[in-house]
């Protein structure tokens, strides 16, 4: 059996990710094994969605982590990787300057991704056999600096956007509001033909929040709103021993669990799924399918979902 080991590296805004898989190929399918997930809340959101900037500190603290990331890449013979950063990096005013630094210390690049290319690392994720052809699915990330959207029906990707929505993100009362209303009009353009709609929930806070609820891949929508007013009612130092919150999960479940009830509204979804997937997930089946898959790097967005869940493309 032949069996490829890829990395990848996912710099949010509310913290830093290493995932190692093992793909298998299996009579022609590939199958994906997380070996391991190390993740370190370094919050570069903080600093950009507050100063416009990564601070001194954090830029120092980056550089570290991705030195440390990379002995263990190395330790683990992974054969490929990339290391991919998001919204805190992509709008801070000193991007260039924090890669500059990094890749002087560490010698590692990073390549920033824009919103479009983090949705397509979505798409990568294969959602197919969750899909019923008679309902829509919007496929949603809430991240600490942007809100990743997909629509799918019938199997086939209807749209892609992303909104400056995020857990860590601070806008002024004018901008946010310009924001929601923006995802509403989007949201009404794409889905006001289908009748029955859910959504399909990534990345650590929605996983974190099925965890907590125990819901094993569905959370319902009065499930969430039960569960946002006990924790309103809750101290902080309450949520983290009732619960076994980490320091810094404990800092952006309520605002996630309220922008994942406003998109419910807005779309009229009444149910989450929640697949257990994040980005770093879509990085490494793109990385198996670009580097492994018989096919050119301008075919592998043709055919990239049908290819690793083997069925054939329309």
């Amino acid at each position: 059996m032949d069996i490829k080991r890829l990395g990848a590296i996912d710099i949010g805004s509310n913290s830093v990710r290493l995932l190692i898989t093992d793909v298998l190929d299996y009579h022609g399918k590939a199958i994906f094994k997380k070996d391991s997930l190390i993740r370190i809340p370094l919050k570069l959101g903080e600093d950009t969605f507050s100063t416009g900037l990564i601070s001194e500190q954090k830029k120092e603290k980056l550089a570290i982590l991705m030195q440390a990331f990379y002995g263990l890449i190395q330790v683990n013979d992974v054969e490929k990787w990339r290391i991919c950063a998001t919204s805190a990096i992509r709008e801070a005013t000193n991007a260039n300057e924090v890669l500059d630094y990094v890749y002087a210390k560490s010698g590692i690049e990073i390549e920033i991704v824009d919103s479009k290319e983090e949705a397509r690392f979505i798409l990568t994720n294969s959602i197919d056999e969750l899909l019923e052809e008679n309902r829509a699915y919007i496929y949603t990330d809430v991240g600490g600096g942007s809100t990743e959207m997909v629509i799918f029906h019938q199997n086939k990707e209807i749209a892609t956007e992303g909104f400056r929505l995020g857990t860590l993100r601070n806008l002024s009362q004018e901008e946010e509001r310009a924001e929601w209303e923006r995802m509403k009009d989007w949201l009404a353009e794409y889905c006001k033909d289908f009748v029955k709609i859910s959504l399909i929930g990534s990345g650590g806070n929605i996983n974190k929040l099925d965890s907590l609820l125990r819901r094993c891949g569905r959370i319902r929508r009065e499930e969430l709103v039960s569960f946002s007013c006990k924790l309103r009612k809750m101290s902080y130092e309450e949520r983290l021993l009732k619960y076994n919150i980490n320091l810094n999960r404990a800092d952006v479940l309520l605002p996630a669990i309220d922008i994942y009830l406003r998109i419910m509204k807005l779309a009229r979804a009444l149910v989450i799924e929640t697949p257990i997937i994040g980005v770093a997930d879509g990085i490494i089946k793109d990385l198996y399918l670009r580097n492994y898959m018989p096919v050119s790097a301008s075919e592998a967005d043709k055919v990239e979902r049908s290819q690793i869940t083997g069925k054939q493309p329309a």
